[in-house]
Formats: C-alpha cells, sequence, structure tokens
C-alpha cells in the first residue's frame, strides 16, 4: 500500500512587487495613463494650453486656475480628502501643477505653444513656494468669509486685483527705467572722462616726439637773433 505523502510544512513567502516607475513630475506611470486617458484628450489638451495663454500671466492664481479663497470653500474633509498639509496650499497647488503640466507638457503634446504655456505654468507655481507666495489653508466659514462667494463681488475683486497687478509692474518698470537713465548718464559721464584722459595722453605723447623739433628751431633763433647788423655811417 502506497504511503500518503507528508503535507508541506514549508510557507511561501509572498514576493515583493516592485514599484512603478515615476516620472519627474511624481507620477507613476498608471496614473499618468489614467489620467491622459480618462480626462486628457486631444481636445481638453489644446482648450488648456489656449486658457493658460489668455490667462492674465501676472496673476499665479489665474494661471494655475486657483481659487484665490480657497479657505472660504474647503472643510475639514475637503482638506483629509486632498491630502494637504493642515498649515499650507502646498499640497493642493502641487497636485494642481502637476495635473495641468502633464495635460499641456511639450514631451506629450505636439503643440506650437505648449512650451510657452508650460513655462507659465511652471512660473506660476514657484510663485507659491515662495515666503510671500505661502497661504495659510483652514477653514473659514464666517460670514465675513461666505459673503466672499459671491459671483459679482468676486469678479470685481479680481478685476481690482489685475488693476493693482499691473500698477505693481508698471511702478518696477519705471524704477527700472529710471535705474537705467542713470546708470545710462554715469557711463556717459564715465566714457566723456575716459576720453579726456585719452585725449591727454595723446597729446603728451605729440608733444613729447616734436622735443627735437622745438628745442633745433629754437637753437636756431637763438643764433639768428645774434647777428650784428652793420652800422650805418650817418656822418656821410
Amino acid at each position: 500500500m502506497a504511503s500518503t505523502p507528508a503535507p508541506s510544512t514549508s510557507t511561501s513567502i509572498p514576493t515583493a512587487v516592485p514599484s512603478p516607475p515615476q516620472d519627474e513630475l511624481g507620477f507613476d506611470e498608471a496614473e499618468i495613463d489614467r489620467i491622459l486617458n480618462s480626462e486628457a484628450t486631444l481636445v481638453t489638451r489644446e482648450a488648456e494650453v489656449a486658457r493658460v495663454l489668455k490667462a492674465f500671466r501676472m496673476n499665479p492664481y489665474e494661471v494655475l486656475q486657483l481659487d484665490w479663497m480657497p479657505s472660504a470653500n474647503l472643510t475639514e474633509a475637503d482638506i483629509r480628502k486632498l491630502n494637504l498639509r493642515p498649515t499650507s496650499m502646498g499640497g493642493l497647488i502641487q497636485k494642481t501643477y502637476r495635473k495641468k503640466s502633464l495635460l499641456i507638457h511639450p514631451d506629450k503634446l505636439k503643440h506650437d505653444k505648449a512650451i510657452e504655456a508650460f513655462d507659465l505654468l511652471k512660473k506660476a507655481s514657484t510663485f507659491f513656494f515662495l515666503p510671500q507666495g505661502m497661504a495659510p489653508i483652514t477653514p473659514d466659514t464666517s460670514p465675513q468669509v461666505v459673503a466672499l462667494q459671491n459671483p459679482d463681488f468676486r469678479e470685481r475683486i479680481r478685476l481690482k486685483t489685475k488693476e493693482l497687478l499691473i500698477d505693481q509692474e508698471l511702478r518696477r518698470r519705471r524704477v527700472n527705467k529710471m535705474t537705467m537713465i542713470a546708470e545710462g548718464a554715469q557711463a556717459k559721464k564715465d566714457e566723456e572722462a575716459l576720453e579726456k584722459r585719452k585725449r591727454k595722453i595723446e597729446d603728451d605723447k605729440r608733444w613729447e616726439e616734436t622735443r627735437e623739433d622745438r628745442v633745433t628751431d629754437w637753437r636756431s633763433f637763438q643764433k639768428g637773433g645774434k647777428k650784428k647788423k652793420p652800422k650805418t655811417n650817418v656822418l656821410g
């Protein structure tokens, strides 16, 4: 009678599944495919390029299509859902930039303005990570903040913000222009002083080169002056 083989007591060790590679924007390939397949149709991507190029470039909120008053719309649940840091907009900005940059990345979209639009997105995102750009993001349901959600009021705020940013840019350009004028005037003075020194050096050089001629002429003059004039007989 054949003996029944004893059951194996060895346990299988689960094999670690390697993590999918990630691109430079922090997304793995599966996430990239999901975004591009589900959301990023060609029309959508070209429309995003047009939107970025049309946005007011001095306003990073408009370029990234961010709400300038997010705390009025977000609850604690929203913050947890978006996986945001509780004290800053950093998480929201990064997610927004990554998603939009994938849509119009020049390597993934053949569009003659893709590079320009991508650069505008990148520039806008860097603003928020400067010391003056980071802002708190805590829920605020106070009546004053809720009132900000009025569309007419928000539009007036948007236009006023645009006006202030334009005024700021004009002042910056005027200051730069005045600085350039002042630097140009000083450069002109320095150039004139340099030319004056060069002329003096050239004059001194010519004076030195003609020294022998002047000495010869002077000696000839002295010799000629010492000749005695013939005496005239006044008595006849």
